[in-house]
């Protein structure tokens, strides 16, 4: 029993410490600056860095197309996205429908035979 209450309170220790720290950090970093001053202002304007690929990423082609491989392309990162939705909805859904660790328990301590499923069975009303 004083294991158990232990546990519970570094458990919650840890947890305050963590919100704890993810607060600080997030006033420390949301902070706004200092105005740098008049000094800084007077310096010269930088250069613009150069575009990649000559800004033609930015400009496409007018009328152009996209070939049967680009399309197939876009279309496997399309499924794959719908892929990994699925399964992440299959296991929030599995989580709350699933066995409970007790039923689960109750079950494999109660398997009979062989070819005989386990779990719960009805109970005959005759």
């Amino acid at each position: 029993m004083r294991g158990a209450r232990v546990r519970r309170l570094r458990t919650a220790l840890a947890r305050g410490a963590a919100v704890g720290l993810l607060v600080a950090g997030g006033l420390v970093l949301g902070a706004e600056l200092p105005d740098p001053g008049p000094a800084l202002a007077a310096d010269p304007v930088p250069a613009p860095a150069p575009v990649p690929y000559g800004g033609a990423l930015e400009a496409p082609e007018p009328g152009g197309s996209f070939a049967d491989e680009q399309v197939l392309e876009v279309a496997m990162l399309g499924l794959g996205a719908v892929n990994g939705l699925a399964f992440a909805g299959v296991v929030i859904v599995s989580r709350f429908r699933g066995s409970s660790v007790s039923a689960t328990r109750r079950a494999l301590m109660t398997r009979t035979g062989r070819g005989v499923p386990s779990g719960p069975r009805p109970r005959d009303l005759h």
